[in-house]
């Protein structure tokens, strides 16, 4: 089917089923919420059928533009609710292995879903996170995306620019090698699990940060946790006060190597790891147990 035929050409539920996806996975690496995301998602196809759209071409890019731009007003309004947020806000894991996320195993899959890049694209406007997504994430033409915003093509290349110059401080070399995580990612669990505290301190970096997102329904730190001294002594209360009745497993996180914590036959807790790209040791660490975000986590068994 070819998604940008004319709205006459198509039914509004045909393009719902054909298009979901697409447009879940443009709205979640805005928002960095798949709740948030499948909700504009939801209200954008609602608003759809109640309109009159029958004389309108290009049905891909014009709900492409009318998920854009209800992303950058909900990123507007939710920058007012996280001021209440208690504790640090993180961005709700899409979690792929032992479990299956749905909708999220169907979300396009690359690089520029790294959790740590979902964080850092805070720090960008709603109008350069639009750009950046759609350009880096997307592959859009800088013309395209003008048309999409209502800019003229050189203003939209310098949005992207600046945009691109912030989201530097993560390059590509902080990807070790799969098989790396994989090893790293199994010995970090088994630290958790038998509380060995050198093993955990080996596996730290020396400036390793902790953060953690409770959401004020799981106690966590608040605060940003810095150094390996004091994310070690963290680790090791989890590992010997908090996790016990738990079981961690190796997952794949936003399509890097993590863990999900099970508790009861229930998700608990999605770890995501950021490597050192010389040391290859923890340089940052996620820590996700506010059930809000866990919401899409299903438990099956193991393929």
């Amino acid at each position: 089917m070819d998604h940008d035929r004319s709205f006459h050409d198509v039914s509004v539920e045909e393009l719902y089923l054909s298009l979901r996806t697409y447009l879940v996975s443009i709205a979640y690496r805005m928002l960095g919420s798949l709740i948030d995301a499948e909700d504009v998602v939801h209200d954008t196809f609602m608003k759809l059928q109640a309109s009159d759209i029958s004389h309108l071409n290009h049905a891909k890019s014009y709900l492409t533009k009318m998920v854009t731009n209800r992303c950058i007003d909900e990123i507007r309004s939710v920058k007012k609710k996280r001021e209440t947020y208690l504790g640090t806000w993180l961005p709700e894991p899409l979690v792929q292995g032992h479990v299956v996320v749905d909708p999220s195993e169907k979300v396009i899959l690359d690089d520029s879903l790294r959790y740590a890049l979902l964080l850092l694209m805070e720090e960008l406007s709603p109008r350069e996170r639009a750009v950046y997504v759609l350009k880096e994430a997307f592959q859009f033409e800088h013309t395209e995306i003008a048309s999409l915003l209502h800019v003229t093509e050189a203003n939209c290349r310098k949005i992207f620019s600046r945009a691109k110059k912030k989201m530097n401080a993560l390059a590509d070399d902080y990807l070790i090698p799969d098989q790396l995580q994989k090893e790293h990612t199994a010995r970090f669990i088994t630290a958790l699990s038998t509380g060995n505290i050198q093993e955990m301190t080996d596996l730290l970096a020396d400036d390793v940060t902790l953060v953690a997102d409770g959401g004020g329904n799981v106690m966590t730190a608040i605060n940003e946790i810095v150094s390996k001294e004091r994310v070690a002594t963290i680790l090791h209360a989890i590992a010997t006060k908090f996790f016990a009745g738990k079981t961690a497993y190796a997952v794949r996180v936003n399509n890097q190597m993590g863990i999900l914590v099970v508790k009861d036959g229930e998700p608990f807790g999605v770890w995501s790891i950021v490597w050192h790209p010389t040391t290859h040791q923890i340089n940052r660490l996620f820590y996700v147990v506010n059930p809000e975000k866990l919401q899409h986590v299903n438990l099956l068994p193991t393929c």
